[in-house]
């Protein structure tokens, strides 16, 4: 294929599937003229740099609601690149139904066209008998991108040996089975872990108090069982109590693993991390994903984007299935309304109708609850703590991102 016509449509990916997988000489964007602004032009660049697509991208605007207009622009296309001896097709599978109307009419004219079939996951070749199949998968960052948005910070970030990641996998199940008591406990930890005017872990020894009054009236308790069990997970060492049961004496293994264990979020964002990337079915998947709603132009940097007040978001949990992103948002509590609305405008923003959204919680939901039964309106699947304990948090990530 040497130009492909690509309607310009608001699901992002609709926009560079295609491209993606005939990879063409040359994409001809035509939509919008608002929808093809500069930073269409900017993601369509960094977009190919990403997935290695060497091809070049124009762009033309034309009023999506005129007939005429869209078809004349069609037929100027196609004229132009079949004059210069190239194979031209148009994408469908984006676009308005007038710019579809208008494509579809210029078959007489020795238009080919292609269609994404999403049932079947393969574009089909309309007016032939012919399919081809869609076998890619695409990372994280290339869907933030497509969408108009810079990843600047992700789980690459994190790199753990062997070692760290099976105590990191006991950690997380000393995690679970103290949920109720678990987010208390580890408040402690943080002010244990750390002196005064000191980061967490600048010592990693710690010479504490079983419990202390914060002053506000809030008291703060070390949980013998949970600490015990830490240690054996490997990742405190040299744990002693006072015989008096007044003071408690241990030290991390390292700065990186202390960092991680006074966090109490992290735990539910790991277990799900690790669900994807011990799964074959998904194509990347990352944690703590941060990106800006904006892409870097040739005259600015992403560090000065950054530094800039743009929108910004970030995902507890990014998975990609081929060519399906799933954003994941944990919560160490029950969720609520506004949870569930942050994840449907993220979800339409930066994936669209093929995307899904998971909320994972360490709570328990009824099933009849008003929460459930919000969620599955706005199609957001909810991992409570029962596919947790029942081991199933795998295959309920695998069930949700499938191509339907």
């Amino acid at each position: 294929m040497k130009t492909l016509i690509e309607l310009f449509d608001q699901e992002p990916i609709y926009n560079y599937l295609a491209a993606t997988v005939f990879e063409p000489d040359r994409v001809c964007f035509l939509g919008d003229y608002e929808s093809l602004d500069i930073d269409v032009s900017s993601a369509a660049h960094e977009y190919a740099q990403l997935v290695g697509l060497d091809c070049s991208f124009s762009f033309s605007a034309a009023d999506s609601d005129n007939y005429d207009e869209m078809r004349r622009k069609l037929k100027e296309l196609i004229r132009r690149e079949t004059e210069a001896g190239n194979e031209c097709f148009i994408d469908v599978t984006g676009g308005r139904d007038l710019a579809l109307v208008a494509a579809g009419s210029l078959i007489p004219y020795d238009a080919k066209i292609v269609y994404y079939d999403r049932s079947i996951n393969a574009f089909r070749h309309l007016g032939e008998e012919r399919l081809t199949g869609v076998d890619i998968g695409l990372s994280c960052d290339a869907f933030i991108t497509i969408a108009g948005g810079t990843v600047y910070s992700d789980s690459r970030n994190k790199k753990f040996t062997d070692e760290e990641w099976e105590i990191i996998r006991k950690v997380i199940g000393v995690c679970f089975k103290n949920r109720d008591v678990w987010n208390r406990f580890i408040k402690y930890l943080q002010k244990v872990a750390k002196g005064e005017n000191e980061r967490v872990a600048d010592d990693l020894n710690v010479d504490a108090v079983f419990s202390f009054d914060d002053g506000d009236g809030k008291t703060f308790r070390c949980h013998e069982e949970i600490m015990r069990e830490l240690a054996a997970a490997g990742i405190i060492e040299y744990l002693r109590f006072s015989p008096d049961k007044k003071r408690v004496r241990f030290s991390f293994i390292n700065r990186e693993m202390a960092m991680l264990l006074v966090n109490e979020g992290v735990w539910l964002e790991l277990a799900i991390y690790l669900a994807g990337i011990e799964s074959e079915k998904f194509f990347d998947v990352q944690s703590s994903v941060k990106f800006v709603w904006d892409i870097p132009s040739r005259s600015e940097s992403l560090e000065e984007i950054v530094d800039r007040p743009v929108p910004r978001n970030e995902v507890d949990v990014v998975l990609t299935r081929g060519v399906l992103p799933v954003f994941v948002s944990c919560k160490t509590r029950m969720p609520t309304n506004d949870d569930l609305n942050e994840l449907y405008a993220l979800r339409k923003k930066f994936g669209g109708e093929l995307a899904a959204a998971v909320l994972a919680t360490t709570k328990s939901v009824d099933r009849k609850s008003p929460i459930w039964e919000r969620a599955e309106e706005m199609q957001i699947s909810i991992i409570d703590e029962r596919y947790f304990e029942n081991g199933t948090v795998m295959k309920q990530l695998e069930k949700v991102t499938e191509l339907k």
